[in-house]
């Protein structure tokens, strides 16, 4: 009895051990940050997306001119709220940050396209902040600005395509511009990181790969939706605006 016991134990034991060391499946390793983000993130989120609807509603009696006008605020909360759903969701993470997303820029860039660089610019820089306080990596002021602020306010670059008259050489051209931007600022948050371990070309080097390899397939992404439904996402946003 106290044999099979322990032999039943034992099995048990090794059963657990496997479940333990089973590697997490891929709908977890895709969607688990999406489920990580704390009850204060949602409540940001759906007062974005409920607030950008309301102050749409109310834009129409709303004549008053000013830089940012009230349609502008509405989007650009919307905008941020469906870039920081999908900035959660993770295709692929990179193991010293970094990440391939289903074209989470794409909604930063489009409000960057449709109004403007300088308009891009600022809430390019306000997700990077929000980004960061939903768990971001601070190392020191210059890491923090480089892959932040200026890496996602640098995607309102996209707004420097909006004076080609064809949308459709213009907005994938402005993905390309906006992606490039984030692109040099990761580079040189990089060579900030990587400081005490690599130097000279070395840092370059390595940080030009690294960054590299997650960002162009973020761009790749942003340009085959801009080139498949671009015209379509253009006329939407431009019927409100």
């Amino acid at each position: 009895m106290i044999a099979w016991l322990s032999t039943a134990l034992a099995e048990e034991a090794e059963t657990a051990t496997e479940l333990v060391e089973a590697p997490p499946s891929w709908v977890y390793t895709v969607f688990h940050k999406l489920g990580e983000l704390p009850a204060w993130g949602w409540i940001l989120i759906v007062v974005f997306l409920l607030g950008g609807l309301l102050l749409f509603r109310n834009s129409r009696s709303n004549t008053k001119k000013t830089i940012w006008t009230t349609k502008m605020l509405s989007l650009g909360a919307m905008c941020m709220a469906l870039s920081v759903v999908l900035s959660r969701i993770r295709l692929f993470t990179m193991p010293n940050g970094g990440s391939i997303t289903p074209a989470s820029m794409l909604p930063l860039m489009l409000f960057a396209y449709v109004y403007g660089t300088v308009p891009g610019l600022t809430l390019g820089a306000l997700f990077g902040l929000l980004d960061y306080a939903f768990g971001g990596w601070f190392l020191s002021v210059p890491q923090f600005l480089l892959d932040y602020p200026v890496a996602f306010g640098l995607l309102g670059l996209a707004g420097l395509a909006r004076s080609i008259r064809n949308d459709k050489v213009g907005l994938p051209l402005g993905a390309v511009i906006g992606s490039f931007g984030r692109y040099a600022a990761a580079v040189l948050a990089g060579v900030v990181f990587w400081a005490d371990t690599r130097t000279g070309w070395e840092a370059w080097s390595y940080s030009l790969i690294y960054n590299g390899t997650y960002m162009s397939i973020e761009c790749v992404l942003c340009v085959l939706i801009t080139i498949l439904v671009g015209d379509r996402l253009l006329k939407a946003i431009r019927q409100v605006k």
